[in-house]
């Protein structure tokens, strides 16, 4: 299962990788916490894609049963995924994009957290919210950060390339940055979770 809490694992096995993504693909815009275990109770220990590709027909009905949600989208997205036959440990985050319901932001998340040494901006809404309270301009003004993540790649590289410039300066002196790291204890301090 995966425990949001400590998602980064950069030695996962094939399966656990396909995992991994299913939860990405599942998790955007909802509690961490309950897709993991809804997505336990759909998996039940299963290879994912393997039992994807098993129950063609029946998908959506399994998906209801554990009430993951965005039936239509995890259908279309699951399927494409479980037969494409892409290699998760060595594919480049653009090529995740290609996929029904993995936008920039999902395939950052999955690259930076499933790989060692990635420096990737994951701009989630809790990675947005800390931007805007270290940022110049007032939410709505010109040059604010925005409120969702970019969906236009040269937009998305921009407030990338700023939150980059940002955490720089907050680490100045103290060694190289891990990203992951960051991106997951950012996220534990802004759900009220920080360990």
């Amino acid at each position: 299962m995966i425990d949001p809490l400590n998602v980064t694992d950069t030695s996962r096995s094939a399966e656990e990788l396909e995992e991994f993504l299913l939860f990405c693909v599942v998790v955007a815009g909802k509690n961490a916490d309950q897709q993991a275990a809804k997505l336990e109770r759909f998996l039940k220990g299963r290879r994912p894609f393997a039992y994807i590709r098993s129950n063609e027909q029946g998908l959506e009905g399994l998906l209801r049963e554990v009430r993951l949600g965005k039936y239509s989208l995890l259908v279309r997205s699951f399927l494409a995924l479980a037969r494409s036959g892409i290699d998760l440990r060595e594919c480049r985050w653009e090529d995740l994009t290609q996929f029904p319901g993995i936008g920039i932001k999902t395939a950052k998340f999955f690259t930076l957290h499933s790989r060692p040494g990635q420096m990737l901006g994951v701009l989630d809404t809790h990675v947005l919210s800390w931007m805007r309270e270290h940022w110049g301009p007032a939410p709505g003004a010109r040059g604010a950060v925005p409120r969702h993540s970019p969906q236009d790649r040269d937009l998305y590289r921009f407030w990338e390339t700023v939150f980059f410039g940002m955490v720089a300066a907050r680490f100045h002196g103290r060694g190289p940055i891990d990203w992951a790291k960051f991106d997951l204890d950012l996220w534990k301090e802004r759900r009220g979770s920080a360990a």
